[in-house]
């Protein structure tokens, strides 16, 4: 269980780990609303400059967050599925392909939910966002997390969608490109998490 879960201790160092795998959340040392992500790199860098980290003989505040990716909107209740079952890959993975799911219906769409499937498709979201305990509120359009274009071209999940010929084909389509890009957001991410989030 330590491997998963560590508890704040003092300031400084690893004591902002919230869980490892198959996401790396930490607590965020500044006040937000949202979490927020970065890549592997950014985050050394800021954790050599947390106050009590390895790299400051002070305690002085960070004084600058690192380049990263609010995840609002969308994105946010995305996010907040994912961090609620963040100890069971599975469901998070769950969670991923219902965003994707609900990437169709909105912004990605594909010539099958252009005919009567689109009832049953509809159905599969009803269905696994109760299994979840997942809803996403209000007028928003991005449900999937934003990766870089180095890593995941941002036209990818909409080709592969769109060139569904089946029902079936159309779940295996999301099923592929969002486990794709879920094995990118645990490689090459950390998500850091504001005090009080959920």
């Amino acid at each position: 269980m330590a491997d998963i879960i560590r508890f704040r201790g003092k300031p400084g160092g690893d004591d902002n780990f919230i869980t490892l795998r198959p996401f790396e959340f930490r607590w965020g040392d500044w006040g937000n609303a949202f979490v927020f992500m970065c890549s592997r790199s950014q985050s050394a860098r800021l954790e050599e400059h947390r106050p009590g980290g390895p790299n400051t003989r002070d305690r002085r505040r960070i004084r600058a967050v690192p380049t990263h990716v609010t995840l609002d909107g969308g994105t946010h209740y995305t996010v907040t599925g994912l961090f609620a079952h963040r100890e069971d890959e599975s469901s998070m993975r769950r969670i991923y392909r219902l965003a994707g799911m609900m990437e169709c219906v909105t912004k990605s769409p594909s010539p099958i939910l252009r005919t009567d499937l689109l009832r049953r498709f509809f159905r599969t979201i009803e269905q696994e966002r109760d299994r979840l305990g997942i809803v996403w509120k209000g007028s928003v359009r991005n449900f999937l997390i934003p990766l870089e274009s180095a890593c995941y071209k941002p036209e990818r999940f909409q080709l592969a969608v769109s060139g569904a010929r089946s029902l079936s084909e159309l779940f295996l389509a999301i099923q592929t490109e969002t486990d794709a890009q879920f094995d990118i957001l645990s490689r090459r991410y950390v998500f850091y998490v504001p005090e009080g989030f959920l």
